[in-house]
């Protein structure tokens, strides 16, 4: 008999293969989305811990801590991940024992935070509808031209970033976005992440 498995061939074969590896561990979806979080098992997880992992030390800093939480799934601003990689009440870790603040997570302790926290409600599409109104001040359409205002701030994203978000949800080429649409469509995405044969389309 071959080795392979036939059935992992196809998309249904490989999800359901991917589900007997092992149960899905991400965020809960965003709220108002109706749809499972994909590509958070541990296999799908362990990877995305190695991919962030680019000195190979087998623990990641704080910024890769909150890149992995958010392969998780997790849609939230960095002091709330920053609170969820605190550790636990109770755990000896901190200034009244007299120790350091943890500034470095391995797979297994990442892996307990997510477990720790699978009940913690994730962003919700009213809650990102909302944010972009008011960047858009308080208008219903939001330009591109305003997003990459705003994204300047950050030096880690650049207007090529944003394309390629804007391609991989299908609203690339447009210069005037639909807050509510735009909000439903990314945290959509944010469950369901494009393919490496999309990503590779759209010129990653």
């Amino acid at each position: 008999m071959s080795s392979k498995d036939p059935s992992k061939l196809t998309t249904s074969g490989y999800q359901a293969h991917r589900k007997a590896e092992g149960e899905l561990k991400g965020a809960k979806p965003p709220q108002g989305i109706e749809a499972k979080m994909a590509l958070t098992s541990p296999n799908d997880l362990k990877v995305a811990f190695e991919m962030l992992d680019v000195n190979k030390e087998g623990v990641l800093g704080k910024k890769q801590a909150r890149d992995f939480l958010r392969c998780a799934g997790w849609c939230l601003p960095d002091d709330d991940l920053d609170a969820m990689l605190l550790p636990p009440a109770g755990a000896g870790v901190g200034a009244k024992s007299g120790g350091a603040e943890r500034t470095k997570w391995n797979l297994s302790m990442l892996m307990d935070l997510l477990a720790a926290n699978q009940d913690r409600e994730n962003v919700s599409v009213q809650a990102v509808q909302q944010a972009l109104r008011r960047l858009a001040s308080n208008r219903a359409k939001i330009s591109k031209e305003r997003i990459l205002e705003f994204i300047a701030q950050d030096q880690e994203l650049s207007e090529k970033d944003i394309d390629q978000v804007l391609g991989a949800i299908g609203m690339g080429g447009a210069k005037l976005l639909d807050c509510d649409s735009l909000a439903t469509k990314l945290l959509d995405r944010v469950c369901n992440p494009p393919s490496v044969l999309e990503m590779h389309e759209l010129g990653t």
